[in-house]
């Protein structure tokens, strides 16, 4: 473990209650952050912070969450056959149940339809969960993702903006091969980890999908005491002062979730239950 780590580390015991705390550290030493609520965005509302976890299990994958206005979904990958499969598992799989098939090519012809994703010309997220980390699926998914217009394109560390954004998370070794790998790609990758003194974004890493459990309490619906609040509020005031976007998966599915992380300016509010996070959205100030 490096000095710098270590030291976080040892912040968040002493800042959380001692050896029994099990949080992942949150604040600098000293630090007490302001919260910043969401603002609802001029054309999309706070559906603009709408997120589909493990979007393809539903019905019928990506347009039951368009249907809903969401402006994020999430996809499991794995390399089968030389094919990139959306799956839960990496078991035989229906070939119609491709990246391509089911986000990509779609995604690209409404783009081509309308412009943007919604027609409204506000950014859309495809996360990619590589489930694998192997060189042939790193290989694979860059020379796909080639194929798309649509999505924002990498330059070493310039960005050029699309309409469509694909983030990669999961597999730490995948996700950091593809970035590191190929200077120009269409795809930045987020982290499961965060700390307190994580250096600025830059073209390979601007994004965070933190597990709930590890810095928040998960033991109700979502509600969170004083000094939880205190602790989410380092993490998004850093973690937007260093230039990234936040998500927390494993949250508790439920309006109390949502409703703090609205007020703490969380920038995707993850849910399995669609209708349930779109009418939230809809009634939200």
């Amino acid at each position: 473990m490096s000095a710098r780590k270590l030291a976080a580390v040892l912040l968040g015991l002493a800042t959380c209650g001692g050896l029994g705390c099990a949080q992942s550290p949150a604040c600098r030493e000293g630090q007490v952050a302001s919260p910043v609520a969401a603002q609802r965005h001029p054309v999309a509302g706070h559906h603009v912070r709408s997120h589909a976890h493990n979007d393809y299990e539903h019905e019928r994958p990506l347009l039951d969450a368009l249907g809903h206005r969401f402006y994020s979904v999430e996809a499991d990958l794995y390399l089968n056959d030389g094919k990139l499969a959306v799956s839960h598992l990496n078991l035989p799989w229906d070939p119609k149940r491709s990246l391509e098939q089911l986000y990509l090519e779609p995604l690209q012809a409404r783009v081509d339809e309308l412009g943007s994703v919604h027609g409204d010309g506000v950014p859309f997220t495809l996360w990619i969960d590589l489930k694998q980390g192997s060189r042939e699926l790193v290989d694979t998914l860059h020379s796909v993702l080639e194929k798309y217009p649509m999505l924002t394109r990498i330059d070493g560390d310039k960005e050029h903006p699309g309409p469509v954004t694909v983030v990669l998370t999961g597999d730490a070794q995948g996700k950091e091969d593809f970035v590191s790998r190929y200077a120009q790609r269409r795809a930045i990758r987020d982290s499961n980890d965060y700390s307190p003194e994580d250096p600025p974004a830059d073209g390979a890493w601007g994004y965070y999908a933190l597990k709930w459990s590890d810095y928040l309490d998960a033991s109700g619906t979502g509600q969170l005491d004083e000094s939880q609040r205190a602790r989410l509020a380092c993490i998004i005031e850093n973690a937007h002062a260093q230039g990234r976007k936040v998500r927390f998966f494993g949250a508790p599915n439920h309006p109390d979730a949502w409703r703090v992380a609205l007020e703490y300016g969380v920038d995707f509010l993850g849910a399995d239950d669609l209708q349930g996070l779109d009418t939230f959205l809809e009634g939200a100030p």
